[in-house]
């Protein structure tokens, strides 16, 4: 078969079969730990340290590719994009968190390059824009776009969806808001097979491209559309900085299918759920806190961490934070991050440090993540900007 079929087989193997730092890993959700997070911080902040921040609009043998396809439907389309600063991109957890920000409109990209060259990299991209379109007494409507997109593999195998994303929120009163998103996209998955070597290209003595691969593939891209909904709580206390973001989502809700062989596979529904808080605790100091989980089939995550964001500077136009957080992820990661915050521009940078199995190969590296965030807010922020809802 030959070194370099052999190299391209374990290549594909490990995007198929190991996951990457991109995608919801291979390990059980571990649930009821989560739910014990989340019940946590509600007692931690249930009380009236909460004022309302939501809606301010003024602030590589024959059958090797067909194997390694069946492989990918059951585990790596089993499996969704991920990011380890989900807290500045929530509205990928959840469509409910759509509009749930100061201003009118935000516009967020992130993008994480992972596991170079071990023995391929993996590069992850998304990019969202929301608008809050109707702001009616208690009441708001926003509407956004979506774009991610992912590439790795000898093959290329690359996942693409693209969609909008519909935010209605209802403020109970100055301190609670709740809203409910809903969300329509189009999933596209994709491969080269050109970039595949098969044993019936080797010609006895070396790999000859020309020769015919032997195999049949239906399509080497699938379209498909893909529903989702959610739910968010926001819970703010006026004057202060203190904030509580928890929401939960489902993706895939209608399972769409996806076929590159002969058979159908589904796309399964992904569970999504997480929490966010900032508790002041000095006049220039906050404490951070956040956990997310999510669960997709037989995939899981689970990540927590805390954190400390300070304030440097305070002023029309000339407000600063500078917030430092180390997150872990269950079995998979650490994750130090620091993000700087200036006016109405966020810039976050993280690094996953691989404590997996799977650290003999990575030697220890992960992921880098970079995120970008602009919000819109017609009055300039200031007074550690403490705005009100609606």
């Amino acid at each position: 078969m030959g070194h370099t079929a052999n190299v391209r087989y374990v290549a594909v193997r490990r995007f198929f079969f190991v996951g990457s730092t991109g995608y919801l890993g291979n390990q059980t959700a571990h649930w009821t730990i989560f739910t014990t997070i989340f019940a946590t911080i509600f007692l931690l902040f249930n009380t009236s340290m909460y004022y309302s921040v939501f809606f301010s609009k003024t602030c590589l043998p024959k059958r090797l590719t067909t194997l390694l396809l069946l492989a990918a439907t059951s585990t790596a389309i089993g499996q969704d994009l991920r990011y380890s600063q989900f807290y500045l991109h929530p509205v990928l957890l959840t469509p409910a968190a759509t509009g749930v920000f100061q201003g009118t409109i935000r516009v967020a990209g992130q993008h994480r390059s992972q596991w170079e060259k071990v023995p391929v990299d993996y590069e992850t991209s998304t990019g969202s824009v929301e608008w809050k379109a109707v702001v009616r007494k208690n009441n708001a409507l926003s509407v956004g776009l979506v774009l991610q997109n992912d590439r790795a593999g000898d093959a290329g195998l690359s996942w693409m969806q693209a969609g909008a994303v519909v935010g209605v929120a209802h403020a109970l009163n100055n301190n609670h808001s709740v809203s409910l998103g809903f969300g329509m996209a189009f999933v596209q998955r994709s491969f080269n097979v050109t970039r595949l070597t098969f044993k019936n290209q080797w010609g006895g003595d070396a790999y000859d491209p020309s020769l015919a691969t032997g195999e049949t593939f239906n399509r080497s891209s699938q379209l498909a559309p893909s529903l989702s909904t959610g739910g968010q709580w926001h819970y703010q206390r006026k004057q202060t900085r203190t904030q509580v973001d928890v929401g939960v989502g489902v993706s895939h809700i209608n399972k769409p299918f996806v076929n590159f062989s002969p058979t159908s596979y589904v796309l399964q529904s992904r569970s999504s759920a997480f929490a966010h808080v900032y508790a002041q605790v000095r006049e220039n100091t906050d404490l951070v806190f956040f956990a997310e989980g999510q669960e997709m089939a037989h995939a899981g995550e689970m990540v927590f961490g805390t954190g400390i964001r300070q304030i440097i500077s305070t002023g029309v136009a000339n407000e600063s934070y500078l917030q430092v957080t180390f997150g872990h992820r269950v079995g998979d990661a650490l994750i130090p991050a620091i993000q700087f915050e200036r006016n109405n521009w966020t810039l976050g940078l993280s690094y996953d440090w691989n404590i997996s199995t799977f650290e003999t190969a990575s030697r220890g590296r992960g992921g880098i993540e970079i995120a970008t965030v602009w919000r819109k807010v017609p009055v300039p922020p200031f007074q550690s900007k403490i705005c009100p809802l609606f």
